[in-house]
């Protein structure tokens, strides 16, 4: 055999096993992508049968909070029975937590956005749902933050002008999903130096987003600055809670309410900005 030939056949079966290669690895996004959609589909089944709601929810495609977590969300607040709870980012979040405080027949959920667009929109579905009088929804602007920050020192950070915040004398749950990222860098870090002195024993903090590495850093950062632990859920888009364990109780000692087991559902890594 030439020389000529062995190094043609050589270069057929190397192109033979990267093509098999690139054959087995769409493959597998395709199962996972299939995989992703069908958790998807079921959580919003679940999340549909639990609430009590006369229309549809806002789209939850794009950077809107995902179903899985949604579902999570409202079984906690409904099994936990939080008293106050704080929103920052309003949307569909807002009114699946007010319709758990709805169905708990108690509760007040704080929300605060930065846009009158959005803002107004979740006003309008509360409205339309009767929910009103459980939330207390804040079109807050964004104003330079003077706390301490992750941000590079030449970048001024802003957060939500949150002057309500100040009549709260205790909070059992804060979930976090704005400001929007392009504000400033770790944009969402305010949120817990928002709200630490008014956190207790059975207090939680809930990241949306924490496939992305900001929102996992600043997590860490909460995580040492409060002394709670930290547990990040491999939902859709990954979600980060925050709770003082035994451990690390530097409060009272009321017991603690934990999350639901995490769902093993593939995390999606697609760009959806």
């Amino acid at each position: 055999m030439s020389e000529s030939r062995k190094s043609v056949e050589s270069l057929i079966t190397s192109l033979q096993q990267a093509l098999f290669k690139r054959i087995d690895k769409q493959e597998r996004t395709h199962r996972n992508l299939v995989n992703q959609v069908y958790s998807q589909l079921e959580s919003l089944f679940w999340l549909e049968k639990k609430l009590s709601l006369k229309n549809q929810l806002p789209p939850l495609r794009g950077w809107a909070t995902s179903p899985d977590v949604l579902l999570k969300l409202h079984s906690f607040i409904t099994e936990s029975k939080p008293s106050c709870v704080v929103e920052f980012g309003s949307g569909a979040s807002t009114i699946v937590i007010a319709d758990a405080l709805k169905q708990n027949g108690s509760g007040e959920l704080y929300s605060f956005d930065d846009s009158d667009e959005f803002g107004g929109k979740t006003q309008s579905n509360l409205k339309k749902e009767g929910l009103e009088s459980f939330v207390n929804l804040t079109i807050a602007p964004l104003v330079p933050w003077l706390g301490s920050h992750l941000a590079p020192e030449d970048e001024t950070p802003y957060w939500y002008d949150v002057k309500v915040l100040d009549n709260l004398d205790s909070v059992d749950l804060v979930w976090v999903d704005g400001p929007p990222g392009k504000t400033c860098k770790f944009s969402r870090f305010p949120a817990v130096p928002a709200v630490i002195d008014k956190f207790h024993s059975s207090s939680q903090v809930w990241m949306d987003d924490t496939i992305r590495e900001e929102e996992t850093q600043i997590c860490e950062a909460w995580s040492e600055l409060t002394k709670m632990s930290l547990e990040f859920f491999s939902l859709e888009k990954g979600v980060g809670v925050l709770s003082y364990s035994d451990e690390n109780n530097v409060l009272d000692n009321k017991p603690n309410v934990t999350i639901s087991e995490p769902n093993d559902s593939i995390v999606s890594k697609l760009d959806f900005s």
